[in-house]
């Protein structure tokens, strides 16, 4: 009794227009949902993604999305399409927390497993022709990048909270003007690996300055001349102003250099793991459904 209470409060616990919807019967949901975390994950896919999901049912045993025309399962954390729920333990929670240890003094040897992209091909689809229809093209601190809809309006609001920066902090000011391009949308894998990159689903950008002071920026560049790169200290290594971290960590996104195979110029939306899960409140990106702002 105290479990569904604490499940019950959970999901109350976020202001979501998605979740007070009358077509989720949350009462068939919560034998299903065996914890807190998992109601405060769904909770945030519905948030973040709702815009995509059509129907949401118990099939298999398991809380299941209709995400356009493909059914994603919610398996602890993990978000599967019918084929791969018998090989469910190959993946990653969709929810793992990414390492923000930044230097250390040795690689970590264990092997993480890859996440799904079953969830984004269901939502975009997995050729690059149907991953632009589900972007829009518009200006980020001056560049024309090319985006997914779905990260949009949380870039807009990025972009309000660094101009708003700018006002009062000259190191804003410079970054900005100093800024050479902005790469967004390209059907591209992560450096190095089969893997797909979250560019691919233009949900990522890199902002690349003018020059990078002699700093690293980049660990395969590092690696290059340095084999312990991973010791690099972080007054070594190439940063966006703290007011620009800041704005992108508070809409959802995280930061590439923040990893232990850092990537200073790299911001990915990740809205399932950009909030801690036992936050006392919810950020700002997640208090109502997902919306364009008129975006088209």
């Amino acid at each position: 009794m105290k479990k569904l209470i604490r499940i019950q409060a959970a999901l109350l616990a976020f202001p979501l227009v998605a979740l007070a919807s009358p077509r989720w019967d949350w009462g068939r949901f919560i034998g299903v949902l065996t914890d807190p975390g998992a109601a405060q994950e769904v909770a945030i896919i519905q948030n973040a993604y709702g815009d995509h999901i059509r129907e949401m049912a118990v099939r298999r045993g398991d809380l299941a999305f209709l995400v356009n025309k493909t059914w994603i399962y919610f398996q602890n954390g993990r978000m599967l399409a019918e084929a791969n729920l018998r090989n469910s333990h190959r993946y990653d929670s969709l929810f793992t927390e990414y390492n923000r240890t930044g230097p250390v003094d040795r690689l970590p040897r264990e092997r993480r497993r890859p996440r799904s992209w079953d969830l984004l091909n269901a939502m975009f689809g997995r050729t690059e022709s149907q991953v632009r229809r589900h972007c829009v093209r518009l200006t980020f601190l001056g560049h024309e990048i090319n985006i997914n809809r779905v990260c949009a309006p949380a870039l807009r609001q990025v972009e309000r909270a660094i101009h708003a920066a700018a006002a009062v902090d000259p190191e804003v000011r410079a970054f900005i003007e100093d800024m050479a391009a902005v790469y967004s949308f390209h059907r591209k894998n992560v450096k190095g690996s089969r893997t797909l990159s979250f560019h691919a689903y233009g949900l990522a950008l890199d902002l690349i300055p003018a020059s990078y002071g002699g700093k690293h920026a980049n660990w395969a560049w590092s690696r290059a001349f340095n084999r312990r790169w991973y010791r690099i200290p972080r007054e070594e290594r190439w940063s966006p102003p703290r007011p620009v971290l800041d704005a992108f960590k508070r809409h959802g996104f995280i930061w590439g250099g923040d990893w232990i195979r850092f990537d200073a110029v790299h911001f990915e939306y990740r809205p399932e793991i950009a909030y801690p899960r036992h936050a006392s409140a919810a950020p700002s990106w997640l208090g109502g459904s997902v919306s364009f702002y008129g975006i088209k």
